[in-house]
């Protein structure tokens, strides 16, 4: 089953592209396989292969399946754009309010929010097209469109938009078959990464941009 692939820093951003910007959300990264003829068949986390019985993630699936497990595959029985596609495999974020860096708490109530979806063959879902399929069954807030201008990612680093962690940015390029491909940059608040430092130290900051030294004096 795909992974969802690892997001550069901002600095590796299309600059002057047209953007979408999602709020990114603090949990850990759940993703599941769906076919016509099988269903929802494989689940895992970024790394592992997990099912209900799991004693960590075992409640991710669960919660996934009861709020997206019906909807999700009537989307893709139904839009004209997906009904070709041999499988999916989406990804989701498993959240509380107390989650920080990935890290979760008991007794914290979780959630898991949809935010991509990968086409066998065909790759992710564009921004705009995610948005207009799939932002009916709860998805993450859109904080921007736009170009993507170092003036927005100040924004963010400044969290001028009372976000809890930051944002994910995604834009389109053509490839040379004139294939839409989807490029990610992550953008995080300064407030954020101050904390993952003060409580996990400057190895797991360095983890968060990307294992760039260049940009450690900045925290």
């Amino acid at each position: 089953m795909k992974s969802y692939p690892r997001i550069q820093y901002f600095n590796q951003g299309l600059f002057g592209e047209y953007i979408y910007a999602f709020s990114k959300l603090d949990g850990s990264n759940i993703r599941a396989e769906w076919n016509p003829k099988r269903g929802w068949y494989k689940f895992g986390t970024r790394n592992n292969m997990i099912d209900e019985r799991d004693s960590q993630f075992g409640e991710a699936v669960t919660l996934f399946l009861n709020k997206y497990g019906d909807s999700l595959p009537k989307v893709f029985r139904t839009n004209r754009s997906y009904k070709r596609i041999e499988s999916f495999v989406v990804f989701a974020e498993y959240v509380g309010e107390q989650s920080f860096a990935g890290r979760h708490y008991d007794g914290d109530p979780k959630d898991i929010i949809l935010f991509d979806v990968d086409q066998y063959k065909h790759g992710f879902v564009t921004p705009k097209n995610f948005v207009e399929d799939f932002g009916h069954l709860h998805i993450p807030d859109v904080i921007y469109q736009g170009p993507y201008t170092m003036d927005f990612v100040q924004s963010i680093r400044n969290n001028e938009y009372n976000l809890k962690e930051g944002v994910i940015v995604k834009g389109v390029i053509k490839t040379k078959n004139q294939k839409d491909e989807v490029w990610m940059v992550k953008v995080k608040t300064s407030e954020w990464l101050q904390r993952v430092k003060s409580l996990h130290g400057e190895r797991a900051l360095l983890e968060e941009l990307n294992n760039d030294r260049r940009l450690l004096n900045e925290y």
